[in-house]
Parts: structure tokens; sequence; C-alpha cells
């Protein structure tokens, strides 16, 4: 009874480790999930200041948008379960959309800040360009890159000691969404799903935990067996 005890904790510690750290994801289904609009000062002058913190509105479509709320720059925050999850997360894409607004302004478009004050800023190159009538994918790496900079658009290089320092203990992580000069703007946000380094349980270990209990059966039933020949 003891071996099968350990064979059944054995299994269920297989599972757990499995499905500790799977994908979060965003599709927003049924409500805003929790994401925040926050704007800053400026993120073309490294003003990282926070002016504001809104919700965004729920579209009945499964997104969520937000049109300019004042001169700062708007981005979409992601909540908790992103920020928590972030230290096994090697990857991040999303969907935008820009429905209203010229598309002239080009900024940061990932912001990462980490809780010992360190920032990690991500600008595609070339730059993101939301369409205005369908979802255009986005999609970054949490790995060194020359698109990625420490602290400022203008900082050293990110390395991959910042990202772990910095994805270790999460603070915030912000999408730009501004991508007008002035107003009128509104832009949308679909489809967010932060990769993880530590995949969901897979059918290889599913069958394991499957032959872990059929051999705990097997070896309780010769047990059996030779309790009554005994």
């Amino acid at each position: 009874m003891q071996a099968q005890s350990k064979l059944w904790a054995a299994a269920l510690s297989v599972l757990m480790a499995s499905g500790a750290s799977a994908d979060v994801v965003s599709n927003f289904d049924a409500n805003d999930e929790g994401w925040k609009v926050v704007t800053f000062g400026d993120f073309g002058s490294d003003n990282y200041t926070v002016l504001q913190t809104l919700a965004p509105t729920y579209n009945a479509g499964g997104y969520i948008t937000s049109t300019d709320p004042d001169n700062g720059d708007y981005t979409f925050a992601a909540p908790q379960a992103f920020l928590t999850a972030a230290a096994s997360a090697t990857a991040l894409s999303y969907e935008l959309i820009h429905p209203v607004g010229a598309n002239d302004w080009h900024a940061t478009d990932l912001l990462l800040t980490g809780a010992n004050g360190q920032r990690l800023l991500w600008r595609q190159s070339p730059d993101t360009l939301p369409s205005a009538t369908s979802w255009t994918p986005v999609s970054v790496s949490f790995a060194p890159s020359a698109e990625w900079r420490l602290n400022t658009t203008s900082g050293a290089a990110a390395t991959a000691a910042d990202f772990q320092a910095v994805l270790g203990n999460l603070s915030g992580l912000y999408i730009h969404g501004e991508f007008t000069v002035g107003s009128p703007e509104m832009s949308g946000l679909d489809k967010v799903r932060l990769v993880s380094s530590v995949p969901e349980v897979s059918s290889s270990v599913l069958s394991a935990v499957g032959l872990l209990a059929i051999f705990g059966l097997g070896r309780a039933r010769v047990r059996r067996l030779a309790s009554h020949r005994s």
C-alpha cells in the first residue's frame, strides 16, 4: 500500500509540475479580464510618469478598446495573472486594431517594469502599423535583440540578466495603444498570449501518468494473488 501511494504521489507531482506555468491567455470572450488602460507622460521623451488608470471598453465581439484619454501615451495594462507568470515567459503575442486616427506616432511598443525599478522597452522594427479595418498580429521574444533597451529608448541594449531580473519580479506589462499625434483616436486589443517555457500537460505526460497507474495496479494484483495462495 505504501509503494502504491508513492506512485500516485509521483503521478500527481508530474501533473502539477507540467501544468503549473502554462501560457496565460486573454481572449476577452466575456469581459475585460482585469485589463486596464494606463497613460504615461510621454514615451517619446522617456517620461514614464503615470497620469491616470482607467477601465477599457469591453466589446461584445470579444475584445477591448480605448479612445485617447489625455495628452500622454496610453497603454493596455496586463492583469496580475500575466505578471505572476512572467518569470517563466519566453514571448508575448497579441493583436491590435486602430479604427480611428492617423497612424503617425510610433514609440515604445511594449514596456515591462520590474519591482527593482528597471524597465525593459521594446520597439518593433519596422514600426508597428496596426490596420484600421483588420486585426494586426504582433509578437515579441523575451530575449536580447537590437529592439530591446534598458530603462530608456536610447539606453543600453537589454541583456539576458536584465530579462531575468525584470521578468522574475514583474510589476507591470504595458502594450502601447497610441498611434496618433493628437486626437481623436481609438485602438483595440485582442488575443493576448504570454508564452511560457513550461508547456501545458502534454499527451506524453498523461501517458506516463497512465503507465504509472497501470504499474501500480499490477503490483497490487500480484500482492493479492500472493496473499490468496498463501
